[in-house]
């Protein structure tokens, strides 16, 4: 069951779009979007390396079409 904040915001009138959301939401923060204090993104602190250029969504997109 969705809890009221859920209800009312586009795109999450099913457990699996809302999941996906979440899940494209993780992966901008961990992977694309750099922060402040560290500098970098999450995955680049923890040693993951991917080279994913500039354009950060477009080869993360790439490498996952490739599987």
């Amino acid at each position: 069951m969705f809890s009221e904040t859920e209800k009312v915001m586009r795109g999450m009138d099913h457990k699996e779009s809302a999941q996906k959301t979440i899940d494209a939401f993780r992966i901008h923060y961990n992977f694309v979007r750099q922060h402040s204090a560290i500098g970098k993104t999450p995955a680049e602190q923890a040693g993951i390396k991917l080279d994913l250029g500039q354009n950060k969504i477009e080869s993360l997109i790439k490498m996952a079409s490739k599987k």
